[in-house]
């Protein structure tokens, strides 16, 4: 049996994790009974530091991500409705949810590598509050602190303005604070896309073969893991995504002819065991170009998926997220107070129902398939 350098990877890091937590114990707060927060000044002088620079840029900076904010919550809210009535009507359609964590296989969910996962979710985190944090200093609001700490297993980070100050502030202020975090995810994640688009995609060569299923058709024709793929039914393959097009293109039975740096195969394809109807030759691939390369393009993809998915669900109005904060804000803003915080209410349970029916309802759909 080989070594599993993933669950290697998680159990150094978290040990190193546990260490430190051990360590500092004694500023560790403990919150709900698996939240663990490191409260520390460090951060919040770093973020002082920056607001420092041009407060007036990032007071209008959150009033820039006001807008933002408010079209993200809808199409949010408005997404997660439609998709859990398209899994209703359409069950074999693709969950619009997936739960991610490093490392760790959850069936029908997304698979993200541990190490490009921790490093991502890191951007996450510390873009989005310390984005919190500097709008929070520009307007002089100083931080009472910041840190990270963990959710369970998940890392996190937080920062804490000073909260009685805060709900006094006019409502463009706080609605700039608190929508701040999720546009300064957005930026982030579209320079991660434009890097991966202007400096890392132009290095691609092919595709790689990492390895065949044995007893399937690519086996069979001869094909050899370390193989390049730089044609595909008379079309070139440059990238990943030129071979899946023509795959998604050919039918269960038809002949696929693929060339490689060393020869041209003829492959017929079967029905893939994973998703029935759909083409398969039985082969493992990735990108080819340098190592390098390869690892930062990894790194960056996951950085865009994960600043542009968890920013705009931390968008939904819902409880005490940036949505449910914002939409608080709003109502008490326009409403009497009795009757905002009954429209609050009744908006952040909907929310709350089509989160977890959106990450549910598959596995239910799924296990009710099983008994009939």
């Amino acid at each position: 049996m080989g070594i599993d350098l993933n669950v290697i990877s998680i159990i150094l890091f978290y040990a190193v994790i546990f260490a430190y937590f051990y360590i500092k114990r004694k500023n560790i707060v403990r919150q709900m009974g698996v939240i663990f927060l490191y409260k520390t000044q460090k951060f919040t002088g770093i973020m002082r530091s920056i607001a420092n620079l041009s407060p007036k840029f990032w007071r209008w900076f959150g009033y820039a991500s006001i807008p933002i904010g408010f079209v993200g919550m809808t199409l949010i809210f408005g997404y997660l409705g439609f998709a859990l009535w398209k899994i209703l009507i359409t069950p074999a359609s693709a969950p619009a949810l997936s739960l991610v964590i490093p490392g760790v296989r959850i069936p029908g969910s997304i698979y993200v590598p541990f190490w490009y996962g921790i490093i991502a979710l890191f951007t996450v985190i510390a873009v989005h509050e310390g984005a919190h944090g500097v709008v929070s200093e520009a307007w002089k609001l100083k931080l009472q602190s910041s840190g990270v700490g963990l959710f369970a297993v998940l890392p996190l980070a937080f920062v804490e303005p000073p909260e009685k100050k805060l709900v006094k502030q006019p409502a463009r202020v706080q609605l700039g604070i608190f929508s701040a975090g999720v546009t300064a995810n957005i930026i982030f994640a579209l320079i991660a896309l434009a890097i991966t688009t202007f400096f890392l995609a132009p290095l691609a060569s092919g595709v790689l073969v990492t390895g065949t299923t044995a007893g399937l058709p690519s086996e069979q024709a001869g094909i050899q893991s370390g193989e390049i793929i730089v044609g595909a039914n008379g079309i070139a393959v440059k990238t990943t995504n030129d071979f899946a097009k023509v795959m998604l293109n050919t039918k269960v039975g038809d002949v696929v002819t693929v060339k490689t740096n060393v020869n041209e195969y003829k492959i017929k394809t079967v029905s893939n065991p994973q998703s029935a109807g759909k083409s398969y030759i039985g082969i493992q691939f990735r990108q080819n170009m340098p190592g390098w390369a390869w690892h930062l393009s990894n790194i960056f993809f996951w950085i865009f998926n994960l600043n542009l998915g968890i920013g705009i669900i931390n968008l939904l109005p819902l409880g005490p997220i940036d949505g449910g904060r914002m939409l608080q804000v709003a109502l008490r803003r326009f409403i009497a107070e009795k009757k905002a915080l009954k429209i609050f209410s009744t908006v952040s349970m909907i929310s709350l129902f089509l989160l977890l029916a959106n990450i549910i309802t598959p596995y239910l759909i799924k296990a009710a398939s099983l008994f009939q």
